[in-house]
């Protein structure tokens, strides 16, 4: 019997071999994605009640390494020893160190992290009042580097695939490599420099006279420009070797759209490198906003953690806003691996066929 007629009597119903898969065979991957998913929740969960747990320790032992004694500062540079005692004695520090550190594990367990040494009120309510501003210029940091990091890196990429325009990529490299490299508060001094005090067209820092939008372009500006450098250089290279793939060859080959072949064929492989550096990068990018804060004195967690520290010496509000900003990215990556789950399960960290 020929090939020909073998081919004819093989089974091609669903289960079959070159067949479209059957209802069981499609059970048990979705059963074992679900799985996956759970033990992926699992793990994230729990490195986050860990972290959180280390996150209650640094912040406790962090103020410990700041120079100056808080109970001097409050009572004033004319007090007396006994009366620096005697505030010292007010605000509990003359405890021994592992009743401090218990009493303060117990109130961040009742979301109490103490009353500030300088405001007398609760210094999560201080925290509180300036995280909505950090978590704006952080967030819209993110959606800015993303988007503008992607677009570059992946119209360079494809502009110089195939070692196409070379001086492109050459000069592309240099000026990507240049503005990661310069400090962020660098940049907001620059950026002050020139649009704020030469070209006068926006608000050199935070003003109630000023529109919030307007007085957060220079800050999110500072803290984007290198990150969307760094964004640019990674998507780059990572549109340099999904292009040779030999999918995206086949692509080509049958002349898809532009649209078609880039937005759905090269840029899902793209995003998952994309994403997981956007989380690193968000991480150095809340440390940043601590001094970029500072020099447009906008009122965020940066502007009340550099006071708490250089003039108050504010261990409840140092305590209280290093927790939040810990927390806020600890969220923030948390929600980007999700992101990455579902943009590709493999990234779930299980290897399934």
């Amino acid at each position: 019997m020929n090939s020909s007629v073998d081919a004819s009597i093989a089974p091609s119903g669903p289960g079959a071999p070159g067949g479209p898969p059957s209802a069981a065979s499609r059970e048990p991957r979705a059963s074992s994605l679900a799985g996956a998913w759970r033990r992926f929740l699992v793990r994230r969960l729990v490195g986050l009640v860990v972290n959180l747990a280390l996150l209650v320790v640094v912040t406790f032992v962090i103020v410990r390494l700041i120079p100056g004694d808080p109970a001097a500062a409050i009572a004033g540079e004319d007090a007396s020893q006994s009366q620096v005692d005697a505030v010292r004695v007010e605000l509990g520090l003359d405890e021994p160190l592992p009743e401090q550190f218990l009493h303060y594990v117990v109130g961040v367990l009742h979301g109490d992290f103490g009353t500030s040494f300088h405001y007398q009120m609760p210094a999560l309510d201080l925290v509180r009042a300036a995280a909505p501003y950090t978590i704006t210029i952080a967030f819209a940091s993110l959606v800015v580097f993303l988007v503008l990091g992607l677009a570059i890196g992946a119209a360079v990429g494809i502009i110089t695939r195939g070692d196409r325009h070379r001086w492109l990529d050459h000069l592309f490299n240099v000026g990507a490599g240049l503005v990661a490299s310069v400090p962020a508060y660098v940049q907001a001094t620059l950026l002050i420099a020139v649009f704020a005090v030469w070209l006068a067209w926006l608000p050199p820092a935070y003003s109630p006279a000023y529109g919030l939008g307007e007085s957060a372009v220079l800050p999110v500006a500072a803290l984007s420009l290198g990150c969307i450098a760094s964004v640019a250089r990674i998507t780059r290279r990572e549109v340099a070797v999904v292009l040779e793939q030999d999918y995206m060859r086949s692509a080509r080959g049958w002349r898809l759209p532009s649209l078609r072949l880039y937005a759905k064929h090269m840029m899902p492989n793209v995003l998952t490198t994309a994403l997981t550096l956007s989380g690193i990068i968000l991480t150095a990018l809340l440390g940043s906003a601590l001094i970029v804060e500072a020099v447009f004195a906008w009122p965020g967690l940066g502007t009340t953690t550099v006071q708490a520290i250089a003039q108050f010496k504010d261990y409840p509000v140092i305590r209280a806003a290093v927790f939040v900003i810990g927390a806020i990215s600890l969220l923030f990556t948390l929600v980007i691996d999700i992101v990455l789950g579902i943009l590709d399960p493999r990234t779930l960290g299980d290897s399934r066929g």
